[in-house]
């Protein structure tokens, strides 16, 4: 199957890598959005299933890896914090 072309070029995306992007972010792009298809239509994470002792975690990057999760000193600082509840009404 033949993704569409990624929109790095206007809005947001333009002001994160500028108007040209590079051959790596249309690359890291094509990854993602072949990512995203493949999760929609098969439920597949391209990873392990998460669990609380491995942790493992998908990193999109110049070299996409499977690791444990990079941000595990941010999670535990977190990780005890009881978030409310948002209204969505104004």
């Amino acid at each position: 199957m033949s993704l569409p072309a990624a929109h790095l070029d206007p809005g947001q995306p333009a002001v994160l890598i500028g108007e040209e992007p590079s051959p790596e972010a249309e690359t890291l792009s094509a990854l993602m959005r072949a990512a995203w298809t493949s999760f929609a239509a098969h439920g597949d994470l391209g990873r392990p299933a998460y669990d609380t002792g491995q942790r493992l975690v998908r990193v999109f990057d110049a070299h996409p890896v499977v690791t444990a999760y990079p941000e595990e000193a941010s999670r535990l600082i977190w990780r005890d914090h009881a978030f409310p509840v948002l209204s969505v009404v104004t």
